[in-house]
């Protein structure tokens, strides 16, 4: 299955409680069912059998370069719950369907209220993990090497920034050093997390006073034409990830630059935790 759920047309748009500075630290909140059905996930192992759409959620749908949240939706009325093993998202109609493995025998009704808890753990190293992303551009920035940026991996096994541009081979183990220096000064001086939510005029003139990195169009939501933007170490970019509130928090998991490839014209910057915690 893609990263899109094809859902019905009539489901009014999820609410998707992250998307707010004061909604990304949320953990749990209280829906209501708007549509259950069953789902044959086929050849995907990963999706599970139920497919439950709420009006509202703090659960992360996996895409842009991040993985889904996970966690229970539990059922107020019955006490049963359903494991949810991933959550994605329709972009054309905004509805975010999330799917799941009941414990019980009664599954949930379209009504029932249930109250959505994630997985806090996963949550959390899957923040800290899109936030030291985002800290690798702004060490480019610092380090004076700005590039259009043009794809993020920020799963955990072999997370990335991907940039349009080269570096030359006589100059990578000095970039790569220099790029790992910033990375850890910017860790250190302690730069809290913003998050907004712009117009275009308004993403466009923040992300791009820099460089002329980010066609904003491209991420602009399709209902509103707003665009969701995160100021990570002091360098804003669209994003549609979890973050943490401060880059500080990056000590606690070893967070840093690992790696540098530079290849047909893209230059990859590869990041992880470099030791256990």
């Amino acid at each position: 299955m893609s990263e899109s759920a094809e859902m019905p047309l009539e489901l009014p748009p999820t609410d998707m409680l992250y998307m707010t500075y004061e909604g990304n630290w949320l953990t749990e909140c209280t829906a209501k069912v708007l549509s259950v059905s069953a789902h044959n996930p086929g050849e995907d192992e990963s999706v599970a059998p139920l497919a439950i759409c709420l009006d509202r959620t703090v659960m992360h749908a996996q895409g842009g370069g991040q993985p889904t949240d996970v966690g229970r939706l539990e059922i107020t009325a019955t006490g049963v719950s359903v494991d949810v093993s991933k959550v994605l998202i329709d972009r054309e109609t905004g509805v975010a369907t999330h799917f799941g493995t009941l414990s019980g025998k009664t599954p949930p009704r379209v009504g029932d209220a249930v109250t959505v808890k994630l997985n806090v753990s996963q949550r959390r190293i899957l923040s800290e993990c899109h936030t030291a992303g985002h800290v690798v551009d702004s060490a480019m920035a610092r380090c004076g090497k700005l590039m259009e940026p043009t794809k993020a991996y920020h799963f955990l096994d072999g997370p990335y920034v991907e940039y349009k541009g080269s570096v030359p081979i006589e100059e990578r183990d000095s970039v790569l050093q220099e790029l790992q220096e910033a990375f850890c000064q910017l860790v250190d001086e302690g730069f809290d997390t913003k998050i907004d939510i712009l117009s275009k005029e308004e993403a466009d003139e923040l992300c791009n006073r820099q460089a002329q990195n980010f066609d904003v169009n491209l991420f602009a939501d399709k209902r509103t034409q707003q665009i969701r933007v995160v100021t990570v170490a002091g360098f804003p970019c669209p994003c549609g990830g979890t973050h943490v509130r401060s880059t500080t928090e990056l000590k606690q998991g070893r967070w840093g630059i690992t790696g540098l490839k530079s290849k047909k014209g893209v230059v990859r910057v590869k990041y992880g935790r470099t030791s256990s915690s």
